[in-house]
């Protein structure tokens, strides 16, 4: 059967009509909302149909899993972390504080030793948050390795270790972790032990931190997960750290908590996963001035097969 011949003039005058009449917001939304729809039916299509990722994917940014990479693979991961937090200004008036972003950003490469021992290399660059022009440093480069004990779910609870060395412009920071995981077919949980002892060469002076990281996550489809984590900060030691100090005062004593959804979208080729966390410390609080852990905390992770 043959399809109706088009009209393309009849249709060309109803859209002038229609934008004749009119306003300017209006004319951006009628615009905007296609693109918009298309964007999520190409999400949508993503995840109904993309192959699962043969890398190490990372549903919970914070949250290392039990999986490494094959023997042989390498990997390319890049880090972005975001925290707006209040900044002074001052004024012809005096002084008084604006919002700024601090950022942290690490480029990794994983390279597979063997099937259950993964080493990698990390780039460390950071901004610290500024009223008029911050600017991003280079901090230094960390090593690490993670084992893994068995294969997934052969033992009650999967059980890994992961030990890093860093090497920053003014300290020397040694990491521990021990990785905890038990699968329930699309279900997983996942948890890190992790302590961290930090010596400031500058200084002549030691700090030793807490990092403790859960949370759970969930395999929609095959390329899409989501999930909930939990992660905090604090010292052993109880020696106060002013926010200048350190890695941009993030060695401070009292413990910070922060939790927030997650998600992940993998494809053959890698993934990016995204979470946003509240700060549950000091809630019902403003941000204060210069508080370099803000309200917000924002990590953005994406992997790529090399």
């Amino acid at each position: 059967m043959a399809l109706p011949p088009e009209r393309p003039s009849e249709s060309s005058d109803s859209a002038d009509a229609l934008a004749a009449r009119l306003t300017g917001d209006d004319l951006v939304r009628v615009r905007v909302t296609p693109v918009v729809w298309s964007g999520l039916g190409l999400l949508g299509a993503l995840m109904l149909s993309a192959v699962p990722a043969s890398a190490t994917p990372r549903p919970l940014p914070f949250t290392y899993p039990y999986e490494t990479l094959p023997g042989g693979a390498l990997e390319l991961e890049q880090y972005v972390d975001m925290v707006p937090m209040r900044v002074v200004r001052e004024n012809e008036t005096g002084s008084d504080a604006v919002t700024s972003v601090r950022y942290n950003l690490e480029t990794e490469a994983e390279y597979g030793l063997t099937d259950h021992i993964e080493a990698a290399w990390y780039f460390v660059f950071r901004q610290g948050a500024s009223a008029d022009t911050p600017a991003l440093r280079f901090m230094g480069v960390k090593q690490r390795v993670r084992f893994r004990f068995a294969d997934t779910g052969e033992l009650p609870i999967d059980l890994g270790l992961y030990l890093e060395v860093a090497e920053f412009h003014n300290e020397f920071e040694f990491e521990e972790k021990l990785i905890l995981a038990r699968r329930f077919g699309p279900l997983s949980l996942h948890a890190n032990l992790w302590v961290e002892q930090e010596y400031y060469f500058q200084d002549e002076t030691w700090r030793y931190l807490y990092n403790p990281t859960a949370g759970v996550a969930y395999q929609v489809v095959p390329s899409f997960f989501v999930g909930l984590e939990y992660w905090a900060r604090g010292r052993f030691d109880e020696t106060e750290t002013s926010a200048a100090s350190g890695a941009d005062g993030e060695a401070a004593s009292e413990t910070h908590h922060y939790g927030g959804p997650t998600l992940m979208v993998q494809s053959a080729q890698g993934f990016a996963s995204l979470g946003t966390y509240l700060r549950w410390d000091e809630l019902g609080q403003g941000a204060e001035p210069d508080d370099p852990w803000g309200k917000v905390w924002v990590r953005v992770l994406f992997g790529v097969d090399l």
